[in-house]
């Protein structure tokens, strides 16, 4: 019995350093992948002030949107 039971552990540790091998594999290509697609950032030289105008640009088109669905609105409780 105790032969059947380090059989088992024994193969089930093999299992799990399989598995924790082929993870580390994927990561690392994944990173490198990842790594590769965003090189073009690190040349572009996008700065904080660049969110920040695109943040404000959208939040100047959400309230012009939203203004207008409030006319349209208002417009049709009125009639």
């Amino acid at each position: 019995m105790n032969t059947y039971l380090t059989i088992m552990v024994t193969v089930l540790v093999a299992t799990q350093i399989i598995r924790i091998t082929q993870n580390h594999i994927s990561l690392f290509r994944q990173e490198k992948r990842i790594k590769e697609d965003l090189a073009w950032i690190k040349d572009t030289d996008i700065k904080k002030r660049d969110f920040e105008i695109q943040r404000e640009v959208y939040m100047m088109l959400h309230n012009k949107l939203k203004a207008e669905i409030q006319d349209k609105l208002g417009t049709e409780d009125g009639e």
